[in-house]
């Protein structure tokens, strides 16, 4: 056989290799250890590590003070640190829990502290603690925002956690805004996404209606209303101050046009009973469709927030398997 037909051959069966192998994390990345189903079920089983500390830390984006909440575990040695980010009309600590005293991403950090990652749990300006209201929220407010953090991380962390390995966590709309931000600064080494806004004009039309959507962006430059919300078209007794831009915003950030330019390790993790960000799992999928880089799918059989009201089981899960994926793709000592 001459070298030019074996050089051919050669070549198909790569791209025959290529296509035909699986997704997910070990397909597309160099890290070696177990993987990350196989950590799961070990964290999953196991108990806590380590103790840690809480505090409250301040840091400035464009005039406004945000306020922080800063877990670190007590260890040896500089940890991996992880940014949250709520989600819509929510605050750092997000909605109680059923049966405990924690909110839910207040719980994600204390198990992320015991298994050795600090975390920064952030009030975007206007919710929260944080300066401002929350009418002059939009998407790119709180993009900026999370920046912001990013950098606070990097100036005032260097001596109390490894500001080389940064993780961001985004929880609903909180999942848009961790995309897009991981997407624009490469200093974020591994992203998870809990049901992630994915089509937002899609998505906050069963919130908000398409008659909201229409008056929000008819509303006067500057200006702003508040706007029931709903679910199944039937309202749930809260309203949301919500200014024009944030509806513009609905039509000028695009998630999944966002990931196609983050290369970084992902991980989305969805409920199959979602009714928010639907229908699921073929909404998480997208992102892995023009996600281009490590990454893998979680489907549990939960609503948008994971069952959080019915009692903390289901949401551990969420938790645990982000841990799995940051113990995976992080600097974890």
């Amino acid at each position: 056989m001459s070298l030019q037909k074996t050089t051919i051959i050669l070549t198909i069966l790569m791209m025959v290799l290529a296509l035909g192998a699986p997704s997910g994390l070990e397909a597309k990345n160099q890290h070696n250890g177990p993987d990350v189903d196989a950590i799961y079920q070990s964290i999953r089983n196991g108990g806590p590590k380590y103790e840690w500390d809480e505090e409250t830390v301040y840091l400035e984006n464009e005039g406004m003070t945000m306020v922080c909440s800063l877990i670190i575990p007590r260890t040896q040695h500089l940890c991996p640190i992880v940014i949250t980010m709520n989600g819509f009309i929510g605050t750092r600590d997000e909605a109680p829990v059923g049966g405990t005293n924690e909110g839910i991403l207040k719980r994600n950090a204390r198990i992320l502290a015991e298994q050795g990652f600090a975390s920064l749990r952030i009030d975007y300006r206007g919710s929260g603690d944080s300066d401002g209201e929350y009418q002059m929220t939009t998407f790119s407010t709180q993009i900026s925002d999370a920046l912001a953090a990013v950098d606070y991380i990097k100036k005032n962390l260097k001596n109390r956690v490894d500001t080389k390995s940064i993780g961001v966590l985004g929880f609903s709309q909180g999942g848009l805004v961790g995309s897009t931000a991981a997407a624009r600064d490469p200093r974020v080494d591994s992203l998870v996404l809990w049901s992630p806004a994915t089509f937002p004009p899609h998505e906050y039309e069963g919130l908000i209606t398409k008659q909201g959507i229409l008056a929000g962006l008819a509303l006067p430059d500057g200006g702003w209303d508040m706007f029931p919300l709903s679910l199944n078209g039937q309202y749930i007794g809260l309203d949301a101050p919500l200014g024009k831009g944030f509806f513009e915003d609905l039509f000028k950030i695009n998630p999944v046009a966002e990931i196609g330019k983050y290369e970084n390790p992902l991980m989305v993790i969805v409920g199959s009973n979602d009714i928010i960000v639907w229908p699921q799992p073929a909404k998480g999928q997208t992102y892995l469709t023009y996600h281009n880089g490590p990454e893998k799918l979680v489907n549990l059989n939960a609503d948008h927030a994971f069952d959080y009201w019915a009692g903390p089981g289901k949401l551990d899960d969420a938790i645990y398997w982000g841990i799995a994926w940051f113990i995976k793709t992080l600097k974890l000592k």
